[in-house]
């Protein structure tokens, strides 16, 4: 039950009816714990939904941790079957490119989420699921898809696909996990589920503008078997 009604209006529609994952053993106490942190961090001028919405967030993390799983902040999309990750900090243009893409290639991929997809380790990898929470734009979808790769965004003077090793992705990718463990824990249990992610999948680095070139070239780097050239 949400203590604030406006709450809702930063969720998405419910999604994986047939999965659910337990919290902790005293929510009501842990939320309310959250909630009196989080609103010490949060400037005063924000609403208490929104607080609320950010605590629920974290609790959430948290409780997925239990599950090998995690809250990512990334657009999320299947392309051919798989599903792509589009991260960075905010205004790089990750929702830029899935509506570009969109629009100029209509029908060639489907949202999963367009904010906060959450990540699950499963043996053969990573599967990437939606979550209710899909960002201002409310790009929200109900599929799940293996992960087939991840894609870091900066913006900048040209279009530049190229390949990203993984340590230089990981601090990039690492501050883009949505929680703050606390536990030794949860701790192992995010480093376990980021070690399976860099071993699961190739990341890149997208240098964009945001054009149509810029999706043009994302497209064809990740549906071909390498990064395309610069434009």
């Amino acid at each position: 039950r949400l203590h604030c009604p406006e709450t809702r209006f930063y969720l998405g529609k419910a999604v994986r009816k047939d999965e659910t994952f337990s919290c902790a053993a005293s929510p009501l106490e842990v939320f309310t714990d959250l909630m009196s942190r989080a609103r010490r961090e949060i400037p005063a001028s924000f609403s208490d939904s929104y607080v609320e919405y950010k605590s629920l967030i974290s609790l959430t993390a948290k409780a997925l941790l239990r599950y090998n799983a995690c809250i990512f902040h990334a657009v999320s999309f299947i392309s051919r079957g798989r599903a792509w990750l589009l991260t960075g900090p905010s205004g790089t243009g990750k929702s830029t490119q899935y509506l570009n893409w969109q629009r100029l290639f209509p029908g060639e991929i489907a949202m999963i989420s367009g904010d906060m997809p959450v990540l699950k380790a499963c043996p053969d990898g990573i599967t990437v699921h939606p979550s209710p929470w899909n960002g201002k734009e409310r790009m929200a979808g109900d599929c799940s898809a293996p992960l087939a790769g991840i894609v870091l965004l900066e913006q900048g003077p040209d279009n530049v696909f190229s390949d990203l090793s993984p340590a230089d992705a990981f601090m990039p990718l690492f501050r883009q996990f949505v929680v703050m463990p606390e536990t030794e824990e949860e701790i192992r249990a995010l480093f376990a589920l980021y070690d399976r992610v860099l071993r699961s999948a190739p990341v890149y680095l997208f240098v964009n503008r945001g054009d149509d070139a810029s999706t043009e070239l994302l497209r064809d780097s990740i549906t071909q078997d390498g990064p395309g050239p610069e434009l």
